[in-house]
This record gives C-alpha cells, structure tokens and sequence, in this order.
C-alpha cells in the first residue's frame, strides 16, 4: 500500500503513536535490569547493573569479621564470579585458607568443567608440597607429605572398608600408576598385606608384562664334593613357607636335589642333593610363604 506523505497526521494520532513507542521502551526496561552508568564513588545500587572502571573493596576491621556476605534462596547461589576468559572468583591468605566450602548435607566444593583437555580441579603446590589431599576421619588433619601429586588418608581406622584412594572404571583401569624410571606403584604394609589382587570367576588376579623380579628368590651354588648347602634367602622362613629349588647347571651324573629342610628359627634353609656334586652347580630357589 502505497504511503501518503501528503496528508498531515492528526493530534491524536502523533499522542497515540508517542504513547505506543513509551509502552514498548518500558515493557523492554522491565525485562532487564538497566545498567547504570554512575560515577566511581558513587553508592552500589540494589536491584540493578552497576558498573565500574576501577575494582570496588570493602574491608572489614573486625580481626573476625566477614567482610562480605551473600545469602541467596533455597535453589539460588549466595555468591557468584563471572568472567569471560580469566578467574571467576579469587580467593587469597597469607597464612590461612584462601577459599572455605562448607556444606550441611551437600557438597562442600564441586568443580566442573566442559572442556576436553582441562581439569575440573586443579591442585598446584608451589612450595613442593602435596597437590591434592584427602582425609576421611576424624581429629586433627594429618601433614601433608612433600613432593605428592594427590595424597589420600582414611586415618587410623580398624575398619578394613576404609580406603585412603578409591579408584573405579567399568573396562579401563581403576589405578593406573607410570613411572618414567622408577616405580609405576609402590604398595607397603607394616604387618598386613602391601599388595592384594583378586578377580572373579573368570577373571585373572595377577598379570605381568615383561620380567618378574622376586626378593624371595635367588641362586645357590653348591661346591663341587658337597652335597648340600646353606641358604640365607633374607625372608622369613616359616613352617608353611613353600621352598621350590631346580638345577640351572649341571651336578655330574644322575645327581639332582633331593630335599629342602626349613629352620624357621633361624630364618635359613638347607638345600640337599642325591649325591655330591662332581662339580660345582647351580640351584635356582624361590621362596612362597
């Protein structure tokens, strides 16, 4: 339809149309809250977008004071950091604790991130000591040891569920330990068990790749014209202990080991051959306790 520049408009008209533009302007404003452009030192306003060009502190005098406070709904979030590229929310001690989580029946902390090549959570100790630490118990927290990536501590407990780290995966691996040239994982226990593996049916407790070193087995070498010898193997020697010995060179003849007799007082056994030795030989042993 064509425009009719030549009419002029009515009164009413231009108050009608100056009326509709203020209702849209205002429904527009209601929708968000404006932002407002005041001067630096100028109050913070409640209930709207203040803006700033230089950062805003507060201080509280009160050695035990809080210096600030936000307490939000049931579902809301009390206190939030927002940035595009940099850190949401910063918190720093000299000798304290730079960020405090509590929570009655929830989560204390909780870190999650969408990226692909990112941590949710990342512990960096500057002064070489302890990453990460986890404590499960209860009095004092234990000190953290130097020179560890995540240290996890379930306390002096008796209960045998307790675990310091618990690691889980459906077909990966639960744990997985790699060591350029040292040990991938290192397992120790003062009176129990430092290593335990058990699978189910079907399943395989224990696999190795590669060579197997055991400090429960060694060589002897029986002297040619003896027919024993004396073992030291430097583990506990028991009445249960399982001594398995084979030749690896050759006694003379038809002779080969006869008998193994345990001494578990003296933490040593002995290995017997059928006959002496017509040279010298060596015995393969390995200590199963």
């Amino acid at each position: 339809m064509a425009v009719d520049t030549t009419t002029p408009r009515s009164r009413r008209a231009l108050l009608a149309a100056a009326a509709g533009g203020l209702a849209a302007l205002a429904a527009q404003t209601l929708g968000r809250p404006a932002a407002i452009r005041a001067a630096d030192g100028d109050p913070v306003l409640l209930g709207q977008l203040n803006s700033e060009t230089i950062e805003t502190e507060i201080e509280n005098t009160d050695p035990s004071g809080t210096a600030l406070i936000g307490h939000s709904g049931t579902d809301g979030t009390g206190l939030q950091g927002l940035t595009s590229a940099g850190v949401g929310v910063s918190g720093g001690a000299g000798t304290g604790t730079g960020v405090y989580g509590f929570s009655g029946t929830g989560k204390a902390v909780l870190g999650h991130s969408e990226s692909g090549s990112k941590p949710a959570i990342l512990g960096d100790s500057g002064g070489a000591n302890t990453g990460v630490q986890g404590w499960s118990g209860s009095g004092a927290v234990p000190a953290a040891p130097d020179k560890v990536g995540v240290f996890g501590d379930a306390g002096p407990d008796s209960d045998a569920a307790t675990r310091g780290v618990y690691g889980r995966s459906g077909a990966g691996r639960g744990v997985h330990g790699s060591a350029t040239s040292g040990k991938g994982v290192v397992g120790r226990s003062e009176t129990g068990t430092g290593g335990y593996f058990s699978a189910g049916a079907g399943g395989t407790a224990f696999q190795a790749v590669g060579p197997v070193k055991f400090s429960s087995a060694g060589l002897k070498t029986i002297p040619s014209g003896s027919a024993s010898a004396l073992v030291d193997p430097g583990v506990p020697i028991t009445t249960g202990s399982k001594v398995l010995c084979t030749l690896q060179t050759s006694a003379g003849g038809s002779t080969t080991v006869k008998r193994v007799q345990r001494d578990p007082i003296a933490g040593k056994f002995t290995i017997y051959l059928t006959a002496p030795a017509a040279s010298n030989c060596v015995v393969a042993w390995f200590v199963i306790a």
